[in-house]
């Protein structure tokens, strides 16, 4: 029952984040605003996310990580609600930010716990954790392209705020007080700064905090660009775009679906290289133009790579330092979306320059030269553990 309400946790959680991510021209035709100004709602998500992790990871380690888990629950549900309401654009704006300050204590807390939890099979039960956001990913951009249709985009995010508020409900009823004992260390600034010190003595907390900065920006930050994309050579519109974009989160599912294989004939540095080219492949397939359902299936490839490379980083934190593993894990969501809130600007700088083929072709190349270079630092470097299990 205690995995089931982290997997709720990690469903509400995408479904808030990505829910709007298909929607970009119709919220730009409905709030009077430029394209390229809603696709900034994607880094009005992410910056916020990133932004709080320094500062929730050591409030998780201190004072208890199920507290600060639940409380994030309530804050996206209220934050759906306002975006909901919101009558213009720079109110939407500011309630996804505070969606994005609310996820902060979601996903990475929720996989500290895990971590705490699960020593053994710690890399599988991450990634089916991951697996149930990617769930909530498929259906928040399918059904909010279909729905968006004739409820409009209100109407979907009301339905995303009554799913986050029925997990809060559950999550304050089932979980206890605290799963894991907070830290008993004094709390304050200067234990969290000792914290981070001890984190980035560990020479593999550079290799993770770099590559999924980039990685989660150059994969992510194209999302907003795909209805726009389509819409521009009469491809589709916002339901195309959702399935587009479902295919990723389904390449990320069968990922964890076949984890427990790939694990038995491959080492993680190896999952690195190969996800990191299987991920270049997919953008480099995408820059054909292709028909939007065999988009989908090129982005199921492009997801598939991308959570090879990402899960396996993810498992190298939870053991950079076991003994605050809620701020290792939130300074890698910090660098995951500062990657995120960077990676519309730089598809946007690459678009404008090169266009958008031989944008998707340069930045594939860069995804796959970042899995190589990874996978090479992480058979390298010696594993450092500073603190117990």
């Amino acid at each position: 029952m205690r995995f089931f309400v982290f997997i709720l946790c990690a469903f509400s959680s995408a479904i808030a984040i990505r829910t709007l991510d298909p929607l970009t021209v119709t919220l730009a035709h409905d709030l009077g605003a430029s394209v390229g100004s809603v696709v900034l709602l994607a880094s009005a998500v992410s910056l916020p996310f990133a932004l709080a992790q320094p500062i929730l990871g050591p409030v998780g380690d201190q004072f208890g990580k199920a507290r600060v888990l639940k409380i994030a629950l309530w804050l996206s549900a209220f934050s759906l609600a306002l975006g909901a309401l919101a009558p213009d654009y720079p109110s939407l704006f500011a309630a996804r930010m505070l969606t994005g300050l609310a996820g902060a204590g979601i996903m990475p807390v929720g996989m500290a716990m895990i971590g705490d939890l699960y020593p053994r099979g710690r890399q599988i039960a991450i990634a089916r954790f991951v697996a149930a956001a990617i769930i909530g990913q498929i259906l928040g951009a399918v059904f909010a392209g279909i729905l968006a249709e004739h409820i409009g985009w209100r109407g979907v995010m009301w339905i995303c705020f009554a799913v986050v508020f029925s997990v809060a409900v559950g999550a304050n009823a089932l979980l206890p007080k605290e799963i894991a004992a907070p830290r008993t260390s004094a709390p304050g600034v200067r234990a969290a700064l000792a914290t981070y010190r001890r984190i980035f003595r560990n020479p593999r907390a550079w290799a993770c905090y770099g590559s999924v900065f980039v990685v989660g920006g150059l994969t992510l930050g194209f999302l907003p660009f795909v209805a726009p994309e389509l819409e521009g050579r009469g491809g589709g519109g916002a339901r195309e775009a959702g399935f587009i974009i479902a295919g990723m989160a389904a390449g990320s599912l069968m990922f964890s679906l076949f984890l427990p294989l790939l694990l038995r004939v491959a080492s993680r540095p190896n999952l690195m290289v190969l996800g990191g080219l299987i991920a270049g492949a997919g953008f480099g397939a995408y820059a054909l133009g292709l028909h939007w359902s065999a988009q989908a299936g090129v982005f199921a490839l492009v997801g598939l790579g991308f959570f090879m490379l990402h899960n396996s980083v993810q498992t190298e934190v939870a053991e950079i330092e076991p003994s605050a593993r809620s701020s290792a894990f939130g300074m890698h969501a910090f660098s995951f979306f500062m990657g995120q809130s960077a990676g519309p600007l730089i598809w946007s700088g690459a678009i404008s320059a090169l266009g958008m083929s031989a944008a998707l072709i340069t930045i594939g190349g860069v995804l796959a030269a970042t899995g190589i270079v990874t996978g090479m630092i992480f058979r390298r470097l010696p594993r450092i553990v500073s603190g117990p299990m």
